[in-house]
């Protein structure tokens, strides 16, 4: 009788902790947190300057800023841009748009771990003209940008 006590008490443990172990499994950033695009976020959250806001709050600070910057939605996949990194500014070429004034880059001449989502507080300038000549870009870079 006694073992079955403990066999039933133990199943009861298991059962009860594995909707938490599964759920830490996929769990996405909260409120605060560190990101690097949307999707890092929790559900009801948007990442807005590599950190996790409520959704509402990061598309009017988007919005802000982009008319803060005259633009009106004029970067596109392909432009070229100049962006800041660690106090200097690299080339890079937009990618994709992940949300306005927000977009994910490659920077010229490393390899793709270096992409990143940056926004327009990053980027110098106005947009470079995609269209026209590509760089090449080496396959490989043993340092960030």
């Amino acid at each position: 009788m006694r073992i079955r006590v403990f066999t039933v008490l133990r199943a009861l443990v298991i059962v009860a902790t594995l909707p938490v172990a599964l759920a830490a499994c996929g769990k996405k950033a909260p409120l605060g947190s560190p990101c690097r695009a949307d999707d890092d976020c929790a559900s009801g959250l948007a990442c807005h300057r590599e950190q996790c806001l409520h959704e509402g709050s990061a598309r009017r600070l988007r919005e802000e800023e982009q008319r803060a910057s005259g633009g009106g939605g004029a970067r596109k996949v392909g432009d070229r841009i100049d962006v800041e990194w660690k106090g200097s500014y690299k080339p890079a070429v937009i990618t994709s748009v992940v949300a306005p004034g927000s977009y994910r880059v490659h920077f010229e001449g490393y390899d793709a771990q270096w992409d990143e989502v940056v926004t327009e507080a990053r980027i110098k300038g106005g947009a470079r003209s995609g269209s026209g000549q590509k760089a090449a870009v080496p396959a490989a870079s043993s340092s960030p940008p």
